[in-house]
């Protein structure tokens, strides 16, 4: 049997910041492709990255969309915090919305970028810890 304490401390974990970036007509959301090698690889997700000790999510939001898709944002409002376990990692997504200001999204640390709408998200696979998100944003 399995001893439940020393799977939460065997248990990688990451907080990390996550932008459901909206284009200006808030019609379409742009989601990224992971890279075809690591973790959940070749999945679609909303982008993000790892938040760092001296940042705040927001912080993290702009910096890592501007990392890795070249693209300006404005986070605004808080969507959604998710707490996950994966099989060998805990994660804490904390998810708000955000405004593309400027900039032509580049797929840098991404396969492929899309623009889609919120139904559209249905025909994309995304990491099991996406669909609550997903799920907020539908109602």
């Amino acid at each position: 049997m399995t001893n439940l304490r020393t799977d939460l401390t065997t248990k990688k974990y990451r907080c990390i910041g996550v932008g459901v970036v909206w284009d200006r007509d808030r019609q379409h959301i742009l989601i990224d492709r992971r890279l075809p090698e690591g973790e959940l690889a070749g999945y679609w997700e909303f982008p993000g990255g790892k938040i760092e000790r001296h940042e705040t999510a927001a912080e993290c939001i702009k910096r890592e969309l501007q990392e890795e898709l070249a693209i300006d944002v404005e986070v605004g409002d808080h969507l959604i915090t998710v707490d996950f376990e994966y099989e060998t990692l805990r994660v804490s997504l904390i998810v708000h919305h955000c405004t593309h200001i400027s900039g032509e999204p580049q797929a840098i640390a991404c396969s492929e970028i899309r623009w889609v709408t919120v139904d559209e998200l249905d025909t994309y696979q995304l990491p099991a810890a996406n669909y609550q998100i997903v799920q907020a944003l539908k109602e």
